[in-house]
């Protein structure tokens, strides 16, 4: 093989990470904090860490097996809207709370400015600390145009040779009504 995709790796909320000794699973679409890695997959979920060099030890370790790493990214929406510390932080701001686009009702806005800038730099930090080769946005189309053109310019400054792909579904948001 020449890539590896990654489902989403980033710490996701609906696995106990201190009940890991129970077997869990989950797909990863529920994405709780996009800078940290999921602690479930590390051997000490409480030490941020032990969750970030043995995400990097594994990268390198694929790299120098000549695998490029793809890594699923879940931009469209989180967890829980309510719950979620930017929305915390500045009330109604980070999430379309009447979005259908997802199913979730707590879709990203991704066309304000300061939503933008987190999302751009959150995959900037993961090619640049993490030396992620490529990036496949689920459900893309809830994404505005500018902010995936930015997170392409971006990246391709530093890393030139990183994919990108997204899932391409067609949904009502209001990006679509615009």
């Amino acid at each position: 093989i020449t890539h590896l995709h990654l489902l989403p790796v980033y710490d996701f909320g609906s696995v106990d990470e201190s009940k890991l000794d129970m077997p869990q699973f989950n797909w990863g679409y529920d994405p709780v904090n996009y800078n940290a890695p999921e602690g479930s997959y590390s051997t000490d979920p409480f030490n941020g860490e032990v969750r970030v060099k043995e995400f990097k030890q594994m990268v390198k370790g694929l790299h120098d097996n000549g695998i490029s790493v793809i890594m699923d990214v879940v931009y469209n929406h989180v967890y829980d809207g309510a719950k979620f510390c930017m929305n915390n932080t500045v009330p109604n701001y980070f999430s379309r709370p009447s979005g259908a686009g997802s199913g979730c009702g707590n879709d990203t806005a991704s066309e304000r400015s300061m939503v933008r800038k987190y999302i751009v730099d959150s995959v900037n930090y993961w090619a640049d600390e993490y030396h992620i080769d490529g990036f496949r946005f689920d459900l893309v189309g809830l994404i505005d145009i500018d902010t995936i053109n930015e997170i392409v310019r971006t990246v391709k400054e530093k890393h030139p040779n990183v994919i990108f792909y997204g899932e391409g579904w067609d949904m009502p948001t209001e990006l679509t009504k615009a």
